[in-house]
């Protein structure tokens, strides 16, 4: 980072020498970090860290339906009660212009019960957000089962959101505390979208990303550029 900091100020959105340098760098780390998830360059949203990404995944999914069905009222959204403010927050807002909101409560090691996850799936669910790895008492989450019960559950009902071009519920999971320890190969753990923070990596801080699935759709949080596929400008 340090020639970026000091000498290399360039705009990676313009076309002289010095933005071109830049341009270059970020989408060599956007290729590295594809590979490190097993994912696709174009997968990879950049944003300002992980509570930006998780907004973006939350809301942007929303937005979405929201345009297609012309309301919030007729969707229903899930999450656990022990995630990060950065979802909760998004969760109840959400629920307080309208959405259905199910906090899926947990065992006494941390843990969302699965079979309580069954019985909230609902056909109007769009949208389940679960932790990966807790942040405050290192609980760690079957995601690949997690991804699997939805995955059933979108195949039984065949419900289908055109505006979405994939079947919901979409799957979201912040991954912020894994990657120090826990595999993050995106095709193993099933994930639609997925929050990683470089600060809880040794990486620099206000950097962050959206793992987002080809076919899962997204409305932007901000407005003003092309950068980041349209979903991220600045």
């Amino acid at each position: 980072m340090e020639p970026f900091m000091r000498e290399r100020f360039g705009n990676p959105g313009s076309i002289h020498k010095e933005g071109v340098y830049a341009k270059e760098a970020v989408a060599e780390a956007r290729n590295k970090i594809a590979s490190l998830l097993y994912a696709h360059p174009d997968e990879i949203i950049f944003t300002s860290g992980g509570t930006e990404a998780n907004n973006l995944g939350i809301l942007g999914v929303a937005r979405c339906v929201q345009e297609q069905i012309k309301t919030l009222k007729k969707m229903h959204i899930i999450t656990s009660i022990i995630e990060h403010a950065s979802v909760l927050d998004v969760f109840r807002e959400l629920g307080k212009n309208g959405v259905s909101v199910s906090y899926i409560p947990v065992d006494e090691n941390g843990i969302i019960k699965v079979d309580e996850l069954k019985k909230e799936l609902r056909p109007e669910t769009v949208l389940v957000s679960i932790m990966y790895a807790n942040n405050e008492i290192g609980t760690i989450q079957p995601i690949s089962e997690i991804a699997k019960t939805i995955r059933n559950f979108r195949n039984r009902q065949n419900v289908k959101r055109q505006m979405l071009n994939v079947k919901c519920p979409v799957f979201h999971t912040d991954a912020s505390q894994a990657p120090p320890y826990l595999d993050i190969n995106v095709q193993k753990m099933g994930v639609d979208l997925m929050t990683l923070d470089a600060q809880k990596i040794y990486g620099p801080k206000s950097v962050g990303l959206l793992y987002k699935r080809r076919g899962v759709m997204l409305k932007p949080l901000f407005f003003g550029g092309r950068q980041e596929f349209t979903l991220r400008p600045g």
